[in-house]
C-alpha cells in the first residue's frame, strides 16, 4: 500500500477519534444561557450633536440658531451592534470541522487503495482537488471557530476568512497546476500575503481578550502553523533537495493534522478554562487540569510538526516531479500546465 494512503488511513482515525469526543463534549441547556456560544453581526454607527441648551428662549430665531451651533457643541458617535446570527455553538462548529475533515481523509485513502494509479496519474492531480477543496472548508471552519473563542462577533470578518480561504486554495491549485519556477513563486507570495490579514485579525483578538489563558499562544501557534505550509511549498518549489528529501504529500498531511488537531482543541481547552475561571457551571465536563491539558497541546503540536517531518524523510517517495524551469529573459519558461487547461 501506498505511503500515502497509510498516512490517510491514520489521520482518517485521528480525526475521526477527535470528532466523537468533541460531540461528546455539546454543552447541554442546564445551567447557564448559551454556554459556549458566539454571534455574528455588524456594527452601526449613528453621528449626532450635542450642543447646550439656548441660553435664553426669549431670543430671536436667529439668535437661537447662532448659540446652538456655537463651539461649544460637539459630535457624537454612538455604536451599536445588530446580531445577524446568534446561538452559534463553537464547539458544534469544531466537531463539524473535525468530521469534514476525516471524511475528506477516507475519501484519499480508499482513492490511494483502489486506484494507485489514477490517483498518481497527472502529478496526483486527485489528491490535488482533494487536498485544496478540504482546506478550503476546515481552514475556514477553524479560523472561523479560533476567531469566536476569541471573542470576535463581526459578520464582515467572518465574510472576508471565508472569501479569503477560497482565494488561497486557488492560488494553491494554481501552484500545484504549474511547472514555472517563477510563476509558482509569484503565486506562493499572493497567497501569502493573502493569509497575513487573518493572521492580524486573529492576533488582534487575541490581544484584546483579557482573563483567558493562552489566548496570545493560540493566535501565535496559528499563525507559526499556517506560515509552515507556506515554507513547506515554497522550500518545495525553489530546492530539488529538499523535494528529493520529503514527498509534498506527507509534508502537507503531517502539517494539516497538527494544525487542525491542535488548535481545535487548545481552543476547545481555552473555552473550559475561561468558563472553570469564571465558576461558570457548565456540562458536560472536561475533567482534566486545563493548564497541564494546554501545555501538552501546545508542546506536543510543535513535536509532532519536527518529529513527523523527521520521520517523513525516511518514507518511500516516488513522485515524477517535473523540472521547474525558471522564467529567462522575456520568455515564459517551460510550456505550463496551466495553458493546457
Amino acid at each position: 500500500m501506498h505511503s500515502v494512503a497509510i498516512n490517510h488511513a491514520i489521520i482518517f482515525v485521528l480525526h475521526t477519534v477527535s470528532a466523537v469526543f468533541l460531540f461528546t463534549l455539546l454543552p447541554n441547556d442546564d445551567g447557564i444561557k448559551d454556554a459556549m456560544t458566539g454571534s455574528l453581526g455588524f456594527d452601526k454607527l449613528t453621528l449626532s450633536a450635542d450642543c447646550p441648551e439656548a441660553a435664553t428662549t426669549t431670543a430671536a430665531p436667529a439668535a437661537r440658531r447662532l448659540l446652538s451651533t456655537s463651539t461649544d457643541c460637539s459630535l457624537v458617535r454612538t455604536e451599536t451592534h445588530e446580531d445577524v446570527w446568534t446561538g452559534i455553538d463553537i464547539i458544534l462548529l469544531l466537531a463539524v470541522n473535525e468530521a469534514i475533515a476525516a471524511l475528506s481523509h477516507l475519501i484519499g485513502f480508499l482513492g490511494w487503495y483502489m486506484s494507485e494509479a489514477s490517483w498518481k496519474a497527472d502529478s496526483r492531480h486527485l489528491e490535488v482537488l482533494r487536498r485544496q477543496v478540504e482546506y478550503g472548508i476546515t481552514a475556514m471552519l477553524l479560523e472561523i471557530g479560533i476567531l469566536l473563542v476569541l471573542g470576535a462577533d463581526n459578520l464582515y470578518i467572518a465574510l472576508f476568512v471565508v472569501f479569503g480561504n477560497i482565494c488561497i486554495q486557488v492560488l494553491g491549485y494554481m501552484i500545484e497546476r504549474s511547472r514555472d519556477l517563477m510563476r509558482q513563486l509569484y503565486l506562493l507570495a499572493t497567497g501569502t500575503l493573502l493569509l497575513l490579514p487573518i493572521i492580524v485579525l486573529i492576533m488582534h483578538h487575541a490581544d484584546k481578550m483579557q482573563g483567558v489563558h493562552n489566548a496570545m499562544t493560540l493566535a501565535v501557534l496559528y499563525m507559526v502553523l499556517y506560515l509552515l505550509f507556506a515554507a513547506h511549498i515554497g522550500a518545495h518549489i525553489y530546492l530539488p533537495s529538499y523535494r528529493a528529501l520529503i514527498d509534498k504529500d506527507h509534508g502537507y498531511q503531517l502539517l494539516g493534522a497538527a494544525t487542525k488537531l491542535g488548535l481545535t482543541w487548545l481552543s476547545v481547552s481555552i473555552l473550559h478554562r475561561t468558563y472553570e475561571d469564571l465558576g461558570l457551571a457548565k456540562e458536560p465536563k472536561m475533567d482534566i487540569d486545563q493548564e497541564m491539558l494546554q501545555m501538552i497541546l501546545i508542546i506536543g503540536t510543535i513535536a509532532l510538526v519536527v518529529l513527523g517531518m523527521a520521520g517523513a524523510t525516511q518514507l518511500p517517495k516516488d513522485a515524477a516531479y517535473e523540472a521547474i524551469v525558471p522564467l529567462t529573459g522575456t520568455g515564459r519558461g517551460n510550456s505550463d500546465v496551466l495553458d493546457r487547461i
